[in-house]
């Protein structure tokens, strides 16, 4: 059952208890896709800044990029004349339709009644939300991303605090990590809007990216979120190859400033999010996301002690 429609909104909802929300790019004009809220979507919509629907088929709320991390951050909502439609225009992370375009309209109905594809797809479906083939290839990105996520599960479970400052952090440290999260989101904005340098552009890309991540696993970790919640792999290849760096440097700030505030919600999803637009950045500034990845597991293999980590690792990667 959807919930009934408040008393106090200006909306009319139908008998269902619902409207149409017509999604739009803020910076394009482009319509993205149509869905439907109910007065629980609409409000978590507007607490949250970020896309929330019921849907009809499995009769329940979901949000957009909770599987996928391609988020849809809201800018204005604006409501029809008859009251009965919302028109919602939104800054989106990566493609929005589940078929893996850019908007869900890729399609053209011409004179014949055919439908032409006119759009180019940015990723395969199968790779974001599993092919449902338990015989599928792991690829190197599930590969790394569970060797680096592993050792810092090592980390948490054996006690090295005398020599990692991480595994001191991960067993003893019950401090919120939610504002180093924001620091360095900071930074890494930094980084793309030119405030911030160390060394060349695309070293500084690598750096603040992948100090994210590493608050990112620390908090996962720590929270007993397991790679399967987080699936790192598939934030990686959330991306938009022509959002601008400055655009995507207000994005890394607008999340930054959400984690300050330490909002509640699914953790697993808001680090998943924040991983994508991680990708999303150095997407925009021309860095391989999984080059971060690699950084920081060139780091962790030179520890001396994570070699009884690594050592395993390697011999069944080999096997």
């Amino acid at each position: 059952m959807t919930a009934p429609a408040e008393a106090t909104t200006p909306l009319r909802f139908d008998r269902d208890g619902l409207v149409p929300a017509v999604i739009q790019d803020a910076d394009t004009d482009a319509v993205l896709m149509v869905g439907f809220m109910n007065a629980e979507a609409l409000r978590l919509t507007r607490e949250t800044g970020r896309t929330h629907f019921w849907s009809r088929g499995r009769g329940k709320l979901w949000r957009k990029g909770e599987t996928s991390g391609h988020e849809q951050i809201v800018q204005e909502i604006y409501v029809n004349c008859e009251r009965n439609t919302l028109l919602i225009t939104v800054n989106q992370i990566g493609a929005v339709c589940h078929d893996g375009y850019p908007t869900c309209f890729y399609r053209r109905l011409d004179e014949d009644d055919n439908l032409v594809t006119i759009r180019n797809r940015w990723f395969d479906p199968a790779t974001v939300y599993g092919s449902g083939n338990a015989e599928a290839p792991v690829t190197d990105l599930q590969r790394s991303t569970r060797t680096w996520f592993g050792a810092y599960e090592y980390l948490r479970d054996h006690d090295l605090s005398a020599v990692s400052s991480t595994s001191q952090r991960l067993r003893s440290d019950a401090s919120p990590l939610g504002e180093r999260i924001a620091d360095e989101m900071r930074e890494f904005a930094g980084v793309l809007d030119g405030t911030h340098r160390h060394k060349s552009f695309a070293d500084d890309v690598v750096l603040e990216g992948s100090q994210v991540l590493y608050w990112i696993a620390l908090a996962a970790v720590r929270n007993g979120i397991t790679w399967h919640q987080l699936r790192l792999d598939t934030a990686l290849q959330t991306a938009d190859a022509e959002l601008p760096a400055a655009s995507a440097a207000k994005l890394l700030h607008r999340n930054a400033d959400d984690w300050s505030s330490n909002a509640a919600g699914d953790r697993s999803a808001q680090l998943h999010a924040t991983a994508a637009l991680v990708a999303q950045a150095c997407c925009s500034a021309g860095v391989d996301p999984a080059a971060l990845i690699a950084r920081d597991l060139d780091e962790l293999r030179a520890k001396t002690y994570l070699r009884s980590y690594f050592e395993p690792v390697k011999a069944a990667s080999d096997a």
